[in-house]
């Protein structure tokens, strides 16, 4: 008797080889039946005898590609077609919302690069050799569902080869959409002389998947050099490219799961330890003993790479501050004063997708930034939301995410909102967003500060629409990060440690313990508030902050170096909060603390202080630190920054072991805020301590807090999926408008 199911699959179920997958284990069981993307889902129409349709279902979760992922699965009974007798992948049903079935863009895959490396095989050293497990998806786009006339490979048409292949089931690019071959597809142009160039120690832009890079050897210090002063980067580290993980093992340090990053169909940016005495150039990574590198994910990044046979600095080709360049008319005006040469491709970006960076922190992947291969991804709530949301995320590493029913949703990395370029990008990928997944936000999430160009956006968007906005203080976005992603139920203690963010009493907020829910919390602790002389100066030019932290003669001799003008005028400003707000960051007190220790010049990027001084605590193993006398202000417990400051100082003049000294701050600061929600932890029942902020990309504290309260016997969370960054703010945000709209 012949059975007919309807299965209904939601989730990464398009551009992955899902319907080729269904088709040949249908076939292969002797059923028949229909198989078609629609704009949401993938329908699959199963028919056959009744044990066998069971059977297919039964072990449905193990058919599927690997690199589908499935939320939702619907079966429902239907008529059998008796006239049907075999399977088929038919036309797509363009019906329907896009909702969140976006594939990200995925990582060469080890059956195309073993036929990118065999000579007899027609797509050898073919630069876009890919098939259902691999190559573009997001990045080249136009539309759902995904057919090969919604994507930019709609302008190369299949030669009869690749349409014979397409049609074949026994072939393994059968109805594959984005596969292509040396006949009909894209067109490299300028690989040899580019591959020169950069053997020669010259700049190279190389159009890449979601963007364009520059390259250029990272072992030659003068072309580094060059390349930071062209594109006005005296000192962020640049990520490194190798042709694969042996080569980057001359180079770095790499433990078994950090190769197994690199080796993902993400294929991340990995920061890992450089060895001593490495060959890559000093300016690559100046003052850090780590190193970003990634394994060359494309076939036309592993043509370069194996062609130049070393080390390639790849960093995003923009202008400073502003987003990663994809269009080539752009790129050729942009870059000129920056490049030498250009390796470019005819196949179009239409969308940015900036690289993702992670690193493994007891043998578990962390996210520093979401980025190609990654985003977008969707996150499966618990239950659905009541109204469509749209949250904006904060100023630094802005992305946004949205809200509709079950699904939540983030954006690739957008950048800084600094810049009218990063900003339009900003605008665009909202406008992009709710378009493409069919959301009209009813309810707009934003932060607290009303100068984030991200909170004016959020009312002059309610404003026009009349959706209601709320705001989420920046601390407690970072803990209902944490919070949701580790599936908390109960009231949580949150330790939160960042550099800035807008507080409840109007000061800066960074160094915070608080404690609350998915609907609320209490400032239960801080770091005692200090000026910031200058304002936003202060963070570039982290010596001002000692004024108000350390002893005038002890600020005059830290910062001898300065002005004695300069020096007397911060004296003057410190206690007028006009020109010198209040703040308790964590971030601002790691920066003076830096500037003790021997950190001399004005700040050129993010945390770039607080980098210089967890490199030189990671040459120690004590586990001292400073005792702090106990201060408890408005019921709140508070941790003295000038106290620890002055320490700081006193150690300095005294041992001379910037090591040692570097390593007792991190242990003091650890210590106090771990002995803070012991405390709390005690009095409140509450056993629970969530680790967030951008912080805790710092491993040494990261490590020092988890060990200090799990000494006390507390458990310890953190954030590993959702960045304990920025970058994770708007996901804090959507989780807040989801349970309090």
């Amino acid at each position: 008797m012949q059975y007919r199911k309807r299965l209904t699959v939601r989730g990464i179920v398009q551009g992955v080889g899902f319907r080729p997958a269904i088709a040949k284990e249908a076939k292969k069981r002797g059923l028949s039946g229909t198989i078609a993307n629609a704009r949401d889902s993938v329908v699959i129409e199963i028919q056959g005898d009744e044990s066998l349709v069971f059977d297919f279902i039964e072990d449905f979760y193990n058919i599927i590609p690997p690199n589908a992922f499935i939320y939702f699965l619907h079966s429902e009974t239907i008529e059998p077609r008796w006239e049907e007798s075999s399977f088929d992948i038919i036309e797509s049903l363009d019906n329907g919302p896009t909702r969140f079935s976006v594939p990200p863009d995925i990582a060469m895959c080890d059956q195309c690069r073993a036929e990118f490396y065999d000579p007899e095989n027609r797509r050898y050293a073919y630069p876009f050799i890919t098939c259902g497990n691999c190559g573009p998806r997001y990045t080249y786009m136009k539309d759902m569902p995904y057919d090969r006339e919604k994507t930019t490979m709609s302008d190369f048409p299949f030669c009869p080869q690749c349409h014979s292949e397409y049609n074949d089931p026994a072939n393994r690019r059968y109805r594959i959409e984005g596969f292509s071959c040396p006949i009909c597809g894209p067109i490299v142009s300028g690989l040899d002389q580019g591959v020169e160039y950069l053997k020669e120690g010259r700049i190279v832009a190389i159009k890449g998947l979601g963007g364009y890079h520059i390259a250029c050897s990272a072992i030659d210090y003068n072309a580094v050099e060059i390349l930071r002063k062209r594109k006005r980067r005296p000192a962020k580290p640049f990520a490194v490219m190798f042709a694969s993980v042996d080569m980057a093992r001359q180079y770095a340090d790499i433990t078994p799961e950090e190769e197994a990053l690199l080796r993902s169909k993400v294929s991340p940016i990995v920061v890992v330890p450089l060895k001593k005495n490495s060959a890559i150039a000093q300016n690559v990574a100046p003052d850090n003993g780590y190193i970003g590198l990634m394994i060359a994910y494309t076939p036309l990044h592993q043509l370069v790479l194996d062609r130049v046979n070393i080390p390639l600095v790849m960093t995003s080709a923009n202008v400073s501050g502003d987003p990663l360049i994809i269009d080539d008319n752009k790129a050729l005006v942009e870059l000129a004063s920056i490049v030498d040469f250009f390796i470019v491709h005819n196949r179009k970006i239409l969308r940015r997708a900036d690289d993702s960076i992670s690193w493994v922190y007891r043998g578990q992947e962390i996210n520093i930034r979401m980025g190609r291969g990654k985003m977008p991804f969707p996150i499966i709530l618990p239950e659905k939301s009541k109204f469509s949301i749209l949250a904006l995320g904060a100023e630094l590493k802005s992305n946004i995410s949205v809200v509709s029913e079950d699904n939540l949703v983030t954006s690739n990395h957008i950048g800084d909102l600094e810049t009218p370029e990063t900003y339009n990008h900003f605008c665009d990928t909202i406008t992009e967003m709710s378009e493409f997944y069919n959301v009209t936000p009813e309810v707009v999430v934003a932060d607290l500060h009303p100068d984030y160009e991200s909170t004016k956006y959020a009312f002059e968007y309610c404003n026009k629409s009349g959706a209601r906005m709320l705001q989420v203080q920046h601390h407690y976005a970072h803990f209902l990060s944490c919070y949701f992603e580790n599936s908390l139920k109960e009231e949580a203690i949150g330790i939160i440690l960042d550099g800035t963010g807008f507080g409840l009493d109007g000061t800066i907020w960074g160094g915070e313990i608080l404690k609350g829910n998915l609907h609320s919390f209490s400032r239960m602790g801080h770091i005692s508030l200090f000026p910031l002389p200058g304002g936003e100066r202060a963070i570039r030019e982290p010596w001002r902050i000692l004024a108000g932290l350390l002893p005038q003669e002890a600020f005059f001799m830290t910062c001898k170096g300065i002005e004695p003008f300069a020096l007397s005028n911060i004296i003057a400003i410190k206690d007028n909060r006009q020109f010198s707000p209040l703040c308790s960051s964590a971030g601002r007190l790691f920066d003076a603390i830096a500037v003790i220790l021997g950190f001399s010049r004005n700040v050129s990027y993010e945390a770039e202080a607080a980098i210089y001084l967890e490199n030189l605590a990671l040459g120690c193993d004590s586990e001292d630190v400073i005792l702090l006398p106990e201060r408890i202000i408005d019921g709140r417990s508070i941790i003295d920054a000038g106290f620890i400051a002055t320490e700081i100082y006193n150690m300095n003049s005294k041992y001379r072991d910037l090591s040692y000294i570097a390593k007792v701050f991190h242990n003091t600061l650890a210590e106090s805020f771990s002995a803070i929600a012991k405390k709390i932890s005690t009095e409140s029942g509450i056993d629970s301590v969530l680790l967030s902020g951008g912080v805790f990309q710092n491993r040494i504290m990261l490590e020092q807090c988890e060990k200090r309260l799990a000494s006390k016997g507390v458990k310890v969370f953190y954030n590993k999926k959702i960045p304990t960054n920025d970058a994770g703010i708007s996901v804090g945000q959507a989780i807040f408008g989801v349970y309090n709209a």
